[in-house]
């Protein structure tokens, strides 16, 4: 019987990592975890931001379609400092307004609020004024049956909405409607000017 022999293994042939490949491999990890938290917290303020103008433009979507719709005046009403309520007018056979019935009701998350950052210039719109919620015409506006938005005396007006974030001027936020056909159109602030 041939004897057997035992081979041992040869120097580097043995698995695993050496203490130098791990520690460049916890490096690595350490630089992209730093750089991924300001992005992310970056992302999150932004998304925030955003979804202000989603529920202000669902808040006018369905004002202005329901309007249409149900051939009825349906107003729109800030109530401070996150909601935007809908009422649809009731009228009676000789088309006087009996009352407003609420709804739906439409709130702000995030954070953000009806905002309107001094210093901060109008959109390029051009239908802004000095506070949040501005149209050219007396509160409170509607839509009417025929899509357009009217103020409380039946004239057509043009408006724009402001959001923000109290101390974050990168979050400030805006819905502009043009008065005639109802159509709304939502801005962000860069920094250095308003951007579709």
């Amino acid at each position: 019987m041939p004897a057997k022999t035992t081979r041992r293994p040869e120097l580097g042939a043995v698995g695993g990592f050496t203490l130098l490949e791990v520690l460049v491999i916890l490096a690595i990890i350490g630089i992209v975890a730093a750089t991924a938290v300001p992005i992310g917290d970056a992302f999150v303020r932004m998304s925030r931001a955003d979804s202000a103008v989603s529920a202000a433009m669902s808040a006018l979507d369905i004002a202005h379609d329901r309007a249409v719709s149900e051939r009825r005046n349906f107003v729109l009403t800030q109530v401070t400092p996150n909601r935007i309520q809908l009422g649809r007018q009731e009228i009676d056979a000789a088309g006087n307004v009996i009352n407003t019935t609420q709804v739906e009701q439409f709130v702000l998350e995030g954070g953000q609020t009806f905002l309107r950052f001094s210093g901060m210039p109008d959109t390029p719109d051009a239908f802004g004024g000095a506070s949040a919620w501005t149209f050219s015409g007396a509160l409170p506006v509607m839509f009417t049956s025929d899509g357009s938005l009217v103020d409380s005396n039946g004239d057509v007006v043009n408006g724009t909405i402001f959001f923000g974030i109290p101390g974050q001027p990168l979050s400030a936020r805006a819905v502009t409607i043009f008065g005639v056909t109802g159509l709304s159109r939502t801005w962000k602030w860069r920094g250095d000017r308003w951007s579709e």
